[in-house]
């Protein structure tokens, strides 16, 4: 029975250094800490009365993220039927790309096939009206092709 209770050196600090970092947790600060930090007195806020102003567009997502939540088409779905990664589909959802002619393309092209419905450039980006028409060439010139 004594062999059972037995400690290697390696078992003791492994329960020696939980017992400090589970009391580290506990007391919400470093158990050693060198010098007593103060905490800072909170700051004061500026009341806002109207927040919509200071949202821009893309915190509230771009066209191709709403698109996609109205019509429940998972991000994963477009990026298989699309031929783009997640995450450059990711960049461009949130409008912090703007996706080249080719890639807007190929996503209206997969967002018509999931949505199952017509569906322009225009639905899913905001754009020029000449980079609309290179859009449109180049769905033209994907149909040839295939």
């Amino acid at each position: 029975m004594t062999d059972d209770l037995r400690l290697s050196r390696r078992g003791v600090l492994q329960i020696l250094s939980a017992v400090i970092a589970t009391a580290s947790f506990a007391a919400r600060r470093p158990l050693f800490a060198s010098s007593v930090i103060e905490p800072e007195p909170p700051l004061d806020a500026e009341v806002v009365v109207d927040e919509e102003q200071f949202i821009t567009d893309s915190a509230r997502g771009a066209k191709l993220e709403r698109f996609l939540r109205s019509r429940g088409i998972k991000p994963a779905h477009l990026a298989r039927e699309s031929g783009y990664s997640r995450q450059h589909l990711l960049r461009i959802r949130l409008g912090r790309i703007k996706p080249a002619h080719r890639c807007a393309a190929q996503l209206v092209a997969a967002c018509r096939r999931l949505a199952r419905e017509p569906v322009s450039a225009s639905d899913l980006f905001d754009l020029s009206s000449s980079d609309l028409r290179a859009i449109e060439r180049m769905q033209r010139r994907l149909v040839d092709e295939t």
